[in-house]
């Protein structure tokens, strides 16, 4: 049961790509905080799946299954957003896809358009749906999920880097546009973490770049996410943190 204090501060948080992996781990996160959530992913059975699992332990959650990279499906989902809760009080941006493993002479213009399209376009998207509900609340967070790739560039990866960079430079131009409503908007960038994605990519080649004695978990991201969506993190905004057990100081 949520104590009356909870229930003054619950938060209505949509994430995107929330089926499986860090986007399962801020959802599950979030409900054990006592955040109303609504999930959105592009696998409507796993996550019916994490809906289910999240419902069967009390909390509320809305599935929602659409590409954040389609305009009409985006708008339809943040309509049944407000729908179903009345306001949106956050947003985490974490739909994406991994990169190819292709040097730049190896890549072909559609995975080039692919990457962005899923891993920046839609953050575009998100926030623009989302944002003119936040104006009217007077408030809102928003974070969005980049990668250490666009910090330190990876060879074979200058595709996934260019478009978490330029989540980054959009988060930060947006949090200058929205501030002075009291909307925070900021950016996680993610080291190795033990997820699908890192798998297919191999994990043990890497893992001797980081400081830390372990690889990072989907939790450690899902910690910083929670960070800033919380009234703890109220005066933070155009920032990025990034959780990579010290790949990168």
């Amino acid at each position: 049961m949520n104590s009356p204090e909870d229930q003054k501060h619950r938060q209505i948080v949509l994430v995107t790509g929330a089926a499986r992996g860090i986007g399962r781990a801020i959802a599950i996160r979030l409900a054990e905080q006592g955040d109303d959530l609504a999930l959105n992913d592009i696998d409507a059975e796993i996550l019916s799946q994490t809906v289910h699992q999240l419902k069967e332990s009390g909390h509320h959650a809305l599935g929602l299954v659409g590409d954040v990279s389609d305009l009409k499906a985006v708008q339809d989902m943040v309509a049944k957003v407000v729908e179903q809760y009345g306001r949106i009080d956050g947003l985490v941006n974490n739909a994406g896809i991994g990169g190819v493993g292709k040097t730049l002479l190896e890549l072909s213009l559609e995975e080039w358009d692919e990457m962005l399209r899923i891993d920046l376009t839609a953050s575009f998207l998100m926030c623009q749906a989302v944002v003119p509900h936040m104006l009217t609340q007077g408030r809102g967070r928003i974070v969005n999920i980049s990668s250490i790739t666009a910090i330190m560039g990876v060879a074979g990866s200058t595709h996934y880097a260019a478009a978490k960079a330029g989540v980054i430079g959009f988060s930060k131009s947006l949090a200058r546009e929205v501030a002075e409503s009291r909307i925070n908007v900021n950016v996680v960038a993610p080291g190795l973490i033990d997820t699908d994605m890192s798998r297919k990519r191999g994990i043990d080649h890497q893992s001797h770049l980081i400081a830390w004695p372990r690889i990072g978990e989907p939790e450690d991201v899902a910690s910083v996410v929670a960070f800033l969506l919380s009234d703890k993190a109220e005066f933070i905004t155009g920032q990025v943190l990034s959780p990579n057990g010290g790949a990168c100081m």
